[in-house]
């Protein structure tokens, strides 16, 4: 791992949850995993985070989801931060942020245990047990349930040093700023309710946020980090306007179309299909017909995988241009060198 210090640093920003595209006959697309955290990655998402709750982590089966990783990891600039999702029982969780560790990530976020019973102390131990077991990744616990104080998570992170932050998605931002004031300084905390949120808990001291709508138009997450980095907090308000009627669709009724309403969107800009696995749903035609209006004020921001795979035919056949150029080069001073051998 990097040092703490340098992974906090770049995990403060936006962190993508990218979503998983199925082909026709229902298994993952591959292809267009790789190509769409590509895009994510070339304009401008530094952090990824696959197998996260957009990327429908519980719907995965244990192959599917080391291969999302593999995917996700193979888009990856020298600059991208990659924090795999692991989560389940104890032995689960720890295999795969061993996994992900051997695959190139940087860090593993923990999803909050799927038990309907979870004591405070409980999910000191369970997050505790799977950090100690990946000494060489940063550790983020998600956090969704306000029964685990600030006073639970200062202890976590006495005993799993590497604990570097909290991705806190309880929605209430008076318990957040009580839960960050309890645990003490030097842990990131990220608003993982997205842009909804993000607002509120920075001003609260968080420092990133989680974001499914980057997967749509990066370019407006990123608008609102710069709003919020610079302390414009009216700049920040605009964006949170733009984006509200996109995002209450997702938390309606409980978010139970929080991923369908994002592949729906991406469906109608062209960006992959529209399928979800059980128990989410995909959506009837006037959901559908909310979502195309909730992305018309900002469909200009989304851009097109044809702009990501032009760029990258350009930078291969500049690559293959330099590469030929080289060859030739060394081709003339070997025949030079060959020359000057037999006159001598």
């Amino acid at each position: 791992m990097s040092s703490p210090a340098d992974l906090v640093e770049r995990l403060s920003t936006v962190i993508g949850i990218p979503v998983v595209p199925y082909a026709e006959s229902g298994e993952i697309d591959h292809d267009r995993t790789t190509a769409l955290a590509h895009r994510l990655v070339a304009h401008g998402i530094s952090v990824l985070t696959p197998n996260g709750n957009t990327g429908e982590f519980y719907a995965l089966a244990p192959d599917e989801r080391r291969a999302v990783l593999t995917s996700v990891v193979s888009a990856r600039a020298a600059t991208t931060t990659i924090v795999a999702g692991v989560g389940f029982d104890v032995r689960t969780a720890i295999d795969d942020a061993r996994f992900a560790r051997d695959a190139g990530a940087d860090a593993i976020m923990i999803h909050q245990p799927a038990m309907p019973y979870l004591a405070a102390e409980g999910w000191v131990e369970y997050n505790a047990a799977i950090a100690r077991a990946v000494p060489e990744l940063g550790v983020l616990p998600y956090l969704s349930n306000p029964a685990v104080s600030g006073t639970h998570i200062a202890r976590l992170a006495e005993r799993a040093p590497n604990v570097v932050g909290l991705k806190y998605s309880v929605p209430d931002p008076v318990a957040f700023a009580t839960a960050r004031s309890l645990a003490g300084e030097g842990l990131l905390w990220i608003a993982g309710l997205a842009e909804s949120y993000a607002p509120a808990y920075w001003q609260a001291g968080a420092r990133a946020f989680t974001s499914g709508l980057a997967n749509v138009a990066p370019a407006v997450s990123l608008r609102m980090l710069q709003a919020l980095r610079a302390g414009d907090y009216g700049e920040a308000a605009d964006v949170w306007r733009l984006v509200r009627p996109f995002e209450e669709l997702r938390a309606r009724d409980r978010s139970a179309h929080n991923v369908s309403v994002v592949k729906e969107a991406m469906r109608q800009l062209g960006l992959c299909r529209r399928e979800v696995r059980p128990p989410s749903h995909a959506l009837p035609p006037e959901l559908a017909a909310e979502v195309a209006e909730s992305t018309r004020r900002w469909r200009e921001f989304v851009p097109s995988l044809e702009h990501v795979e032009h760029v990258e035919h350009v930078e291969h056949v500049e690559h293959v241009e330099h590469v030929e150029h080289v060859e030739h080069v060394e081709h003339v001073e070997h025949v030079e060198n060959l020359e000057k051998e037999r006159s001598a």
